[in-house]
């Protein structure tokens, strides 16, 4: 490749860089870094579990277990109403209504653990047959630290 292409390249990159970021682009955060609170559920929760979350999120002193495991709690904590409200993932409107209600029960429980209801949650996938397996979203894959939770 000419040095004239490469610098071609560079500026383009640039260009773009600069586009998405004046027509105001969500800012991913960086590989391995805890993602920010999704807009959609700040949209439906009450604004004292907002700012408690939002607290979670922006604490650099929790690592990634604790932060998902203070997270769980202050959700598993919401009343069934709340949690109704709040978007479901990709593709699990299209699942069958006994694996959505087994996957909701999971997840809202309080009496396990966040690592625990990973578990259970990826039992019940794994369990599905491929052309309902293949309606959900592959999961978000873990910083190397972390992948031994998975």
């Amino acid at each position: 490749m000419t040095q004239s292409k490469k610098m071609m390249m560079v500026i383009g990159f640039y260009v773009v860089a600069l586009m998405a970021v004046a027509f105001g682009a969500p800012q991913m955060p960086p590989p391995g870094a805890f993602p920010p609170l999704p807009r959609e559920l700040e949209q439906v929760l009450p604004a004292d579990a907002v700012e408690k979350l939002k607290a979670i999120h922006g604490d650099t002193s929790l690592g990634f277990k604790e932060k998902h495991e203070k997270i769980d709690q202050i959700m598993s904590a919401l009343p069934t109403d709340i949690l109704d409200k709040i978007p479901p993932p990709p593709g699990f409107a299209q699942l069958p209504e006994d694996i959505q209600q087994k996957l909701k029960a999971i997840n809202r429980n309080p009496n396990i653990s966040w690592e625990e209801k990973q578990k259970q949650t990826k039992v019940v996938i794994e369990g599905l047959p491929p052309h309902l397996r293949h309606l959900l979203p592959p999961p978000m894959p873990l910083p190397p630290r972390f992948r031994s939770f998975a």
